[in-house]
C-alpha cells in the first residue's frame, strides 16, 4: 500500500465518521490523482512505443 491508499481509508474513515465535512471528491482526491500519476505513465510508456517500432519500421524500408 502506498501513501495515497492510506491517506484514502484515513480520509474515508474520517468522513464515515463525521469528524470531516469534506466533500466527497475531496476525501477521493489522493485516490484520483494516483491513478490520473499511473495513466499519464503509462500513455508515455505506449507512445515510446510506438515511436520505437515506427522507427524500426523506417530502418527495415532503407
Amino acid at each position: 500500500m502506498g501513501i495515497a491508499e492510506v491517506l484514502t481509508i484515513v480520509f474515508v474513515a474520517l468522513k464515515l465518521t463525521d469528524v470531516i465535512a469534506w466533500s466527497w471528491w475531496l476525501v477521493l482526491l489522493p485516490t484520483i490523482i494516483s491513478f490520473t500519476i499511473y495513466a499519464l505513465i503509462l500513455v508515455m510508456k505506449l507512445v515510446m512505443v510506438m515511436i520505437a517500432v515506427v522507427a524500426v519500421k523506417k530502418r527495415k524500408e532503407l
